[in-house]
């Protein structure tokens, strides 16, 4: 299915058609129903990574870099998709993806920064809604192709649907897909340059990848030019030398996926590295003394919110409750993190301390955006305490994120029909009605 998926990327990338004249500030209802129909595609390949520090890492370096972009109010979701071929992709309404093959292939955050960097300026520069403006009917074709591909069972089939529908387009864009790949270039070295990474991060990423055989679907998206590399090149020269070095989170990423493709630990110099994968390594092995063994030696050369959360996670296995939730704090005196929150819930449920459990990740939910991991442990928390009205709360709210507005309005159905709660019954027609709304709009769009 993520083969065939693969192909869709190519829609946004071949659709940079036009100049653009000034920034769009807002999105429309149309954006936002596109985006709502492409974000349920991804998540029904079963590809996107379910690991919460891994994507909220991935995010909160996205929300970080589109800060200093030229649109920062822009729309923008991110999600790690497992797959190991060398890509990225910027879709509708701001949703941009990273396979794991793409982040493993970065040899400095610099250079994942690069990538995102120039995806969201495909984002901020809104190239794939003005072309679609333009040549509407063409691009729901290629939708359409694709679609198909990926119901049909049979791979060659499904291979010549998809590649017979991009061929369509594909040469009538081609021109202008090369000046917007320009202009994310341009914007995205500026990005990177205002965020404190280096900004030949993307000019270098790109440039290993021109005779890589591996980065064939990359290249295909986003057609590369020695004047482009060049060009990025000379930009950065100009720029202050004094860079951000590559993160601790970013470091342990890569070192995770590593580890999860290959099921060994990759050799690092870095000795506080090379702990944290021993820890991990044990954890994942449920040799949890071994696992506290490496974590304190860990600890001793690193604080990273990394290795506090690891450690948490083995202090919960070996029911040390009130360790675990001193390490998950420490990540929370400045700011809620999702993960260490996330992972402290997680350990009050792995110790049978459900109530504790709700009381930690409910009002971190109550007040941000949440993933759609954490709001599905809410939902099995007061599952466990029998409030099944607000279970299903959650869980509608968990379908949301994905973009399955429809199943989330029957979770929403089921809690008004098992909830006690007068106010909570008001609540949730309040919820139901604006939802309903929403797809009736976006109905009317077709």
């Amino acid at each position: 299915m993520i083969k065939n998926l693969s192909l869709l990327f190519l829609i946004p990338f071949l659709a940079f058609a036009l100049n653009i004249p000034e920034l769009q500030l807002s999105e429309s209802l149309n954006d936002r129903k596109r985006g709502n129909e492409f974000l349920q595609l991804i998540w029904n390949t079963d590809s996107v990574i379910a690991d919460v520090e891994m994507t909220t890492y991935l995010r909160d370096l996205g929300h970080k870099l589109s800060q200093y972009s030229e649109n920062p109010n822009k729309h923008l979701g991110f999600l790690l998709l497992n797959d190991d071929s060398i890509n990225a992709f910027a879709g509708p309404y701001g949703y941009i993806g990273v396979h794991t093959g793409m982040l493993l292939s970065s040899d400095s955050e610099a250079e994942l920064a690069g990538v995102l960097s120039h995806e969201i300026a495909h984002v901020t520069q809104n190239h794939l809604s003005r072309f679609s403006e333009k040549t509407d009917k063409q691009t729901y074709l290629m939708v359409a192709g694709m679609l198909a591909a990926a119901l049909v069972n049979n791979p060659d089939a499904s291979q010549a649907i998809a590649t017979s529908t991009v061929a369509a387009t594909a040469q009538q864009s081609i021109n202008f897909t090369r000046e917007h790949e320009w202009e994310a270039d341009r914007i995205g070295t500026a990005m990177l340059a205002k965020s404190g990474f280096d900004p030949k991060g993307m000019a270098h990423f790109f440039e290993k990848l021109k005779d890589s055989s591996s980065a064939e679907e990359f290249l295909r998206t986003h057609p590369l030019s020695i004047n482009r590399i060049s060009d990025s090149l000379q930009r950065a020269a100009r720029t202050s030398s004094d860079h951000r070095k590559d993160s601790f989170e970013y470091v342990t990423t890569k070192a995770k996926l590593y580890y999860q493709k290959y099921g060994r630990i990759k050799l690092e110099q870095d000795p506080a590295i090379t702990h944290y994968m021993q820890a991990y390594q044990a954890f994942e092995k449920q040799d949890y003394a071994s696992a506290k063994t490496e974590v304190a030696r860990l600890l001793s050369l690193n604080s990273d919110k990394s290795s506090y959360i690891l450690a948490g996670r083995i202090a919960s296995k070996l029911g040390e409750i009130d360790h675990a939730q001193q390490y998950f704090e420490k990540n929370n005196l400045i700011e809620d993190d999702e993960s260490s929150v996330y992972y402290a819930a997680q350990a009050y449920l792995d110790n049978q301390q459900t109530q504790l459990a709700v009381a930690t990740l409910k009002p971190f939910l109550r007040v941000n955006e949440g993933s759609y991991e954490s709001y599905q442990l809410l939902s099995s928390l007061f599952v466990k305490q029998g409030a099944f009205d607000r279970s299903h709360i959650q869980s509608a709210k968990a379908l949301i994120v994905r973009g399955d507005l429809d199943k989330a309005i029957g979770h929403y159905e089921r809690a008004k029909s098992v909830t006690h709660s007068q106010d909570l019954y008001d609540i949730l027609s309040v919820r139901i009605n604006n939802l309903q709304q929403t797809l009736d709009l976006y109905k009317d769009l077709d």
